[in-house]
């Protein structure tokens, strides 16, 4: 009897492992539920544990998705690459204004509670700007990186 619980626990130990490699799924149901209900239709879903969160990343209608929650299943926040559309109207009329000679390289919209903030990557001839923009327009840099 003793034997049989012994190769049982190994082979549940050895299954728990292969399913925390294999990044698809986790063994939290409350937060796999929340995920499943919050982002139906997600493809491409890997996740990754820290002591506090889960994390997932995905692909929602071709944008990259990262998303963290609680081991209660409670979303606390999300980024995601979009495209200069995407930006608010004031952001980007800001931008605009503010660095007409740079290139938009990236961004990164992140919402975390109830907020929105947008981390934009611009490339100019000489250098790249790194700056963080709010809903209502504002901008701060974060970094300017001059090229080699």
């Amino acid at each position: 009897m003793k034997k049989i619980i012994a190769i049982l626990t190994l082979a549940l130990v050895v299954t728990s492992a292969t399913f925390a490699r294999d990044g698809r799924t986790i063994d939290n149901k409350k937060v796999m539920e929340s995920f499943n209900n919050q982002f139906a239709g997600a493809a491409d879903v890997s996740w990754y544990t820290t002591p506090d969160k889960y994390v997932a990343k995905f692909t929602m209608k071709s944008s990259k998705v990262t998303a963290h929650f609680d081991r209660e299943g409670n979303l606390l926040a999300t980024s995601r690459y979009i495209t200069d559309t995407e930006l608010p109207l004031k952001v980007i009329s800001r931008l605009m204004k503010k660095f007409p000679d740079q290139k938009i390289q990236n961004i990164v919209e992140y919402d975390a509670e109830g907020n929105t903030t947008y981390v934009i990557t611009l490339e100019s001839e000489t250098h790249w700007t790194v700056l963080k923009a709010e809903q209502s327009g504002s901008l701060t840099t974060l970094k300017k990186l001059t090229k080699a």
